[in-house]
């Protein structure tokens, strides 16, 4: 096996050698009436060549055609020698043997896709050859998420060409379709369950909304209060529990909607008194009921939230809301021990924000916040207190700061209060929306709905 295994790295690399020089000589021989570079370029993307010198060479002739000059021989001469590079590509003997070599007008295109075809090839094996090293490298607990990851890459190679052509165009094609859109009201993708910040956050699909606060602040309570409004609006939600286990969530949610005491679910037994049971009882056919999804796994990945997505968008057709506890123990598809905690956050702030895009999913990130607000008058945080990471102030779309007053001061005239700053708000303005919290209660409520149940 392992035998076998070698045997497929170690073959050579796909290539088409003498059609990369098939069409350089063809761009150096271009006439006023035909011009072979456009018709490559159409095709041919870059990193597609296989040899460095075609590369090189290839790259002096686009610039030449995007300043509207001659690409032949002696411009690309020229050009190449301006830059240093005409003798570390072979030099003018070089450059007269792909001229030698040129294909003609009809066949440029057919030579381009080759070129571009095999590249896809080499993408392949390079990733097929990634997967069998993660392969290698995978501990027994951790095969599934490798697999996700190979997949991952699997999809985007084969997904390439077709993602390209959707996301370009020329911006007048679409814009009659924008036109008809703005007759319609844009319906928001999730909700959060509190009035006043539904009103000055939308959440669109594609959208990236940290909540960021320091310990016991009250991220947990807030982000599942959002998770279970937003299915109680129908529409399909996923959190994704990495800090607490499962029977911490249950006991979480069961409090917040039968306002039974927290500790008394802890402590369980006889802590539990008749009325609590009887507040459970009431909630729990609506509980079930739930378009909501829960993976408490403590290893979660970009690669595995994808998955996830696409499955519950397979299920109920609709992009889910994604609830991340929290993003800082996340892993990365790499797993680069030698990643230092910045550079760890910094990818996987990144790869949700592609995940978040492709699949038109809105995803909330927990996030810590450094000790920053703690040295400040008032310990009121910002948005530069967010730790480990400026990536993901600028991945994201809209950032929520938490601050209750009386974490510092139990006796604060506004004890039971938490603000919700919004200190990055792409779809609206930046303010600060006062909820309650009943964290005894594991929730935080809307202000105009405090005595409901």
């Amino acid at each position: 096996m392992t035998t076998d295994t070698t045997t497929v790295l170690e073959q050579p690399a796909a290539a088409e050698q003498d059609g990369e020089a098939a069409i350089l000589g063809a761009c150096m021989l271009a006439t006023p009436a035909y011009d072979p570079v456009a018709d490559a370029s159409r095709i041919i993307e870059d990193g597609d060549w296989y040899r460095p010198a075609h590369e090189t060479v290839w790259q002096a002739i686009a610039r030449l055609h995007g300043q509207n000059q001659p690409t032949g021989l002696p411009m690309v001469v020229a050009e190449l020698s301006r830059t240093g590079d005409l003798e570390r590509i072979g030099g003018r003997v070089a450059l007269s043997q792909m001229t030698l070599a040129a294909c003609s007008s009809a066949e440029v295109e057919h030579y381009a896709a080759l070129v571009h075809g095999y590249a896809k090839v080499r993408a392949l094996q390079a990733a097929l050859g990634r997967g069998l090293q993660m392969a290698r490298q995978a501990a027994p607990d951790a095969v599934t998420d490798t697999v996700r990851a190979v997949q991952t890459e699997l999809d985007f190679l084969a997904a390439g060409d077709r993602d390209a052509d959707r996301h370009f165009g020329r911006f007048g094609d679409s814009l009659d379709e924008h036109m008809r859109g703005l007759e319609t009201v844009t319906e928001a993708a999730a909700v959060t369950g509190i009035s006043d910040l539904d009103q000055v956050l939308k959440m669109l699909p594609g959208n990236i909304i940290v909540i960021a606060g320091r310990p016991a602040m009250g991220k947990s309570a807030v982000t599942l209060g959002i998770a279970i409004a937003n299915a109680a609006s129908g529409r399909p939600t996923l959190v994704h529990s990495i800090e607490m286990g499962q029977t911490e969530v249950n006991n979480r949610i069961l409090a917040a909607k039968s306002r039974v005491s927290l500790r008394r679910l802890l402590d369980a037994g006889p802590a539990i008194q008749d009325d609590d049971w009887t507040r459970m009882q009431r909630h729990l056919g609506d509980l079930r009921a739930l378009p909501l999804w829960m993976d408490y796994s403590a290893r979660v990945s970009p690669s595995r939230v994808r998955h996830r997505i696409q499955s519950l968008t397979r299920e109920t057709g609709h992009a889910p809301l994604v609830v991340i506890d929290y993003v800082q123990l996340m892993q990365t598809d790499q797993r680069n021990s030698r990643q230092s905690p910045y550079e760890r956050v910094s990818e996987i702030s990144r790869e949700l924000k592609i995940v978040s895009e492709e699949t038109g999913a809105v995803i909330i990130c927990c996030a810590q916040l450094n000790r920053g607000s703690e040295h400040r008058e008032g310990k009121r945080p910002q948005v530069s207190d967010l730790r480990d990471s400026g990536q993901i102030e600028q991945d994201a779309s809209g950032i929520i700061l938490l601050h209750r007053e009386d974490a510092y001061d139990p006796y604060s005239a506004r004890a039971g209060e938490i603000d919700l700053i919004i200190g990055k708000n792409r779809n609206g303005p930046t303010c600060t929306v006062t909820a309650a919290h009943q964290l005894h209660y594991g929730r935080v409520r809307d202000m105009a709905v405090l005595n409901d149940d």
